[in-house]
């Protein structure tokens, strides 16, 4: 660990007491600095070097989220002030539109992310709104407080009072990082220890709105966050704690993982493609053409696994937890999940993606996929398996097989599993939009497959026929931009 020193000293933690009637909480903090693995965890370095993911200008900036039903319009119109208003994604259907859940809530996402004519903006109708400001009340007294305002609509469903009491803790967040990295003189005060900075909070609980104090000194930015969510649900608030983000990327605040699940907030996270040669390859064969492709590792799923039993991933992923950046967060994935640890090993002796001994990528690209179960902005990665040095390993409980598949093979198992999903009408994504190669049918898809196997000399009576496996749709979804991704760099592949 990196000890921390005084000028380093940013990040607030909550200590919470409850007190009589009114459920006050009283909370201190403080701040520390994680392993390299992790950004350094306080406040200013979690929302961006100005304090806030949303950066303010002359004119207020607009961003958007998802959680639940709604696409979130994240608005800071004054310097201590921010919004939050809630669209129901379904706003954003059109009729005799065969949009797929994850396209209309990237529709709705995307919307709201920008700013827009007023004309635009009547037609969104507004459901809910969160609104937290601050304000200095003395000499090192400041206030917080989060309202909420609902609209009467006539299908009769009230706003979930969980997800107001989940949400309200990251615009605290926001405020208290405002509160720290734009007032030095607060900062000074917090750190002298013996004339702490108070604030009083007010923000949604369970049962009503409820009153917190809060403390500033030195304390752990994961345990700020624990504590504003234990009266929530005290068990919740020990688990992981992972980034909820907006449109960008960029972090709105931190939040116990199963919130996430539960509410499907867009969050960080990262995929991994892993081949037996490196996909900027670009040696020639005697012909002129590229030299062949590389082998790309797919696994299957166990048939216990309680998500998508028994179906099959071309990549790797995962969630990044709080403060961890994508690349720390991509090593330590293929380590655990199929034990290639290289990338890992340089990483903690102080190497980088650059490293000549290095064999992960560094960042591709990003892409944002939807699902009615998952929200993720998803960093992309590549990692090279040296074959004569390194053994796969993975988790009998999590896999059932894995191995090597020829390129050009999951290009078109991957094609066919999205048109059985259509054909089901469950892909989450539109019709022919996300898979741009309408010179191939489903008929010559199959007739290509079995041109591959006389290819690659595999028996027609093959135990696992390539043409016959499921991938995990949200990899399919991640698969579809790697493939627009590839189609954009003629160096690739």
């Amino acid at each position: 660990l990196i000890h921390p020193n005084k000028a380093t000293m940013k990040v607030l933690l909550l200590f919470i007491a409850i007190s009589s009637s009114l459920l006050c909480e009283a909370v201190s903090a403080f701040a520390t600095n994680h392993s390299r693995r992790h950004r350094q965890l306080s406040l200013s370095s979690i929302f961006g070097s100005d304090g806030a993911a949303m950066k303010e200008s002359a004119s207020s900036m607009m961003t958007s989220s998802l959680a639940d039903e709604y696409a979130i319009r994240t608005q800071s119109d004054r310097p201590n002030e921010l919004r939050w208003d809630f669209i129901p994604i379904n706003n954003f259907a059109e009729e005799q539109n065969n949009a797929g859940v994850g396209t209309l809530a990237l529709k709705a996402l995307n919307s709201c992310g920008h700013h827009m004519a007023q004309q635009e903006r009547d037609t969104m109708i507004k459901k809910h709104s969160l609104q937290c400001e601050w304000s200095k009340s003395s000499a090192n007294v400041w206030s917080i407080n989060v309202g909420r305002t609902t609209k009467e609509t006539d299908d009769g469903n009230d706003f979930p009072r969980e997800l107001d009491c989940v949400l309200s803790r990251l615009m605290v967040q926001y405020a208290l990082s405002k509160i720290t990295t734009t007032n030095p003189d607060s900062e000074e005060e917090a750190q002298k220890g013996d004339d702490a900075i108070l604030l009083h909070v007010t923000l949604p609980l369970p049962e009503g709105l409820g009153c917190q104090q809060i403390s500033l000194s030195h304390e752990n930015y994961d345990d700020c966050v624990r504590h504003l969510f234990t009266p929530l649900n005290s068990e919740y608030a020990q688990m992981e704690l992972v980034d909820m983000v907006n449109n960008n990327g960029d972090v709105l605040g931190s939040l116990p993982r199963p919130y996430v699940h539960t509410f499907n907030i867009l969050h960080r996270g990262i995929g991994m493609i892993v081949t037996n040669k490196s996909i900027f390859d670009t040696n020639s064969n005697d012909t002129g053409g590229k030299s062949s492709t590389p082998d790309v590792y797919v696994h299957q799923r166990t048939s216990t696994k309680r998500v998508f039993p028994s179906l099959y991933d071309m990549f790797v992923g995962g969630v990044s937890t709080s403060g961890e950046d994508a690349t720390w967060t991509a090593a330590r994935e293929v380590a655990e999940e199929l034990g290639l640890k290289r990338a890992l090993r340089v990483l903690e002796q102080g190497g980088d993606n650059n490293s000549l001994d290095n064999p992960l990528s560094n960042e591709l690209f990003q892409c944002t996929i939807c699902t009615s179960y998952n929200r993720c902005v998803v960093s992309m990665f590549a990692y090279t398996c040296d074959t004569s040095s390194e053994t796969i390993k993975w988790q009998e409980e999590e896999v059932a097989w894995g191995g090597w598949v020829p390129y050009d093979v999951v290009e078109v198992a991957g094609k066919l599993s999205i048109d059985r999903l259509k054909e089901k009408g469950v892909w989450p994504g539109t019709g022919e939009d996300d898979y741009e190669d309408e010179r191939v049918t489903n008929d010559e898809s199959e007739a290509e497959m079995k041109e591959l196997k006389s290819k690659y000399n595999i028996d027609e009576q093959q135990e696992q026929p390539w043409e016959s496996w499921d991938f995990v749709p949200d990899g399919l979804l991640v698969w579809v931009a790697w493939l627009k991704w590839v189609e954009g760099n003629a160096d690739i592949l």
